[in-house]
């Protein structure tokens, strides 16, 4: 197979080039690289890097550590790169026992932002602004060009220890309801929570498919479903009420609660929900026709192949289309995505420190990331009018392309435009692709023009000190214990007597230690952190 790097012709790029030239600045974060301390045999500095292995690399195409993109990277980069392997699902576990080792690589790519923020108090970590500054064209224009990369990557001590990417704030969920369902039921879209139960109860007892068989579910409380349920109610753990106060508010917890108690009490969902942990049978029940409310994702290919392909394949004459229902704190979005996410750290053992800037400026310049997305002009993509990569052969693509994404840890979809939106990957002329880019387009457009649920994103949360982790721990898993055992115990456990023992198990656990840690960290730090409202200027149309 030929390894080769193919030039992007679209001005987003090349206006990238020309920002590079101009960039400037410098950084509070000190520190100077040291010298590379070995080169192989071809005269490259030598690094080792982090990469999760899935499991989901087709056997012909090699390894996770040894296939075309290890192979291309190596050829093209100006550092040789020995990728340790982190199974994806144990990789905390991996990096514990590597570090205790002495065999941790130099750098770290982690989607857990907790983990790396116990690297950093460990003393685990190297500050590597003055590596930045010193050495990095691509990465630090990008600190220039957003701003946030530098202030979410700098930890307390004022150093900058992380690196990430940023992309446009997208919908990456969707809330799907079976339109042929409420059509043949004549029924209309639910626009409340309320309504949305009525039609549930529609879907489960009056034959929405028609079959002449009690055999459909009228919404799932698994899986993806039971988060958004719990954004749709803002029954997130943290809010920032009307006083401007960070709280725990048990008003949503238990309007919350109210309705699934419902839905599982009225028969309207799989009753045994709590043991589909993944979420698999009620995937399984929606691809196969068998539920009308369901959530997924609609933010990859492989969303399609998931959530959808198989349901029109299984049903054809089903008709999805994502809806987003007020509840009673107001309309809530089910699905964003972190716009400006870290995702890697550097070993403080790691010695070739230049070459390792080397790798970050290659695996984050616009120009690789076109490839390590799409494959390689003329033979996985072609440019269409408009300049974006469009798939030559879908087949293709699926074999030797779409497995790679953890290769993708440093693209910044936020540079490559449009072109990188999921709409611009599919095929118009398909129907079955056109009628997903529409659910999209539409699932956009509801969830970005609605509030987010959270105080900030996940990832951006305030990590909380080692006294409080264990109060922390123990306090969500009793309350959501007691949620669990009221939703299915009937009468037997009413809502408001689940409320009172959940606010009990609270304070009981140390639940006011944490209220005030968060109070005085958001009072404190309002003004400057990165908070939801933060998160939407990330809306291609708003910026700047």
């Amino acid at each position: 197979m030929r390894l080769r790097k193919k030039l992007w012709k679209t001005a987003t790029i090349g206006g990238l080039c020309t920002f590079l030239l101009m960039v400037a600045g410098c950084s509070n974060d000190g520190g100077s690289s040291e010298e590379a301390s070995g080169e192989t045999a071809g005269g490259k500095p030598e690094i080792s890097v982090s990469l999760y292995d899935r499991g989901s690399i087709p056997r012909e195409e090699g390894s996770i550590d040894d296939n075309l993109w290890t192979q291309w990277i190596n050829e093209e980069s100006a550092v040789k790169v020995n990728y340790k392997t982190i199974p994806r699902w144990e990789s905390v576990e991996t990096f514990n026992t590597l570090f205790a080792s002495g065999d941790a690589p130099d750098l770290v790519f982690e989607f857990d932002t907790g983990y790396r923020n116990q690297l950093y108090q460990q003393g685990q970590l190297m500050p590597i602004g003055g590596l930045i500054e010193e050495h990095s064209d691509t990465y630090k224009a990008l600190m220039e060009k957003y701003p946030d990369l530098k202030t979410l990557g700098t930890k307390d001590d004022g150093k900058l220890y992380e690196v990430g990417r940023v992309s446009y704030l997208h919908s990456f969920q969707a809330l799907f309801i079976r339109k042929d369902w409420l059509d043949n039921l004549n029924l209309e879209v639910p626009d409340t929570m309320e309504e949305l139960l009525e039609v549930a109860n529609a879907f489960t007892y009056e034959d929405p498919d028609g079959n002449g068989v009690d055999d459909t579910f009228g919404i799932a409380l698994s899986g993806e479903t039971a988060g958004a349920i719990g954004s749709l109610f803002q029954n997130v753990t943290w809010v920032i009420n009307d006083e401007d106060q960070w709280v725990k508010d048990w008003e949503r917890y238990e309007a919350d609660l109210a309705f699934r108690k419902e839905a599982y009490d009225s028969g309207l969902a799989d009753l045994d929900f709590l043991t589909d942990l993944n979420g698999e049978q009620a995937l399984q029940d929606w691809v196969t026709g068998k539920v009308g409310i369901h959530a997924g994702r609609t933010v990859d290919t492989i969303d399609i192949d998931r959530f959808y392909s198989p349901l029109k394949r299984n049903v054809p004459e089903a008709d999805v289309i994502p809806i987003l229902p007020e509840g009673p704190f107001g309309r809530f979005s089910v699905g964003l995505p972190n716009p400006v996410q870290m995702t890697a750290v550097v070993n403080a053992q790691a010695d070739n420190t230049e070459a390792l800037v080397e790798y970050i400026d290659f695996m984050a310049d616009p120009e690789n990331a076109v490839n390590l997305r799409n494959g390689f002009e003329g033979e996985h993509y072609e440019l269409d009018s408009e300049g974006c990569p469009e798939i030559i052969d879908g087949d293709k693509y699926t074999a030797e392309v779409s497995w790679n994404v953890d290769f993708h840890m440093l693209v910044s979809r936020a540079e490559l435009g449009t072109c990188s939106d999921l709409a611009n990957r599919l095929d118009e002329e398909n129907p079955l692709e056109k009628e997903f880019i529409d659910i999209v387009h539409r699932n956009n457009e509801l969830n970005l023009n609605n509030d987010y649920p959270f105080v900030t994103h996940g990832e951006h949360m305030p990590q909380i000190p080692n006294h409080l982790i264990l109060i922390s721990q123990n306090a969500n898993d009793a309350i959501q214990n007691i949620y669990d055992q009221a939703i299915v115990s009937g009468e037997q456990y009413p809502v408001e007597q689940a409320v009172a023992d959940a606010k009990k198990a609270w304070d009981e656990a140390g639940g006011e230690q944490l209220e005030e840690f968060y109070q005085t960290w958001y009072m404190e730090n309002k003004d400057t952190a990165f908070l939801a409202e933060d998160m939407y200027k990330y809306i291609p149309d708003r910026q700047e």
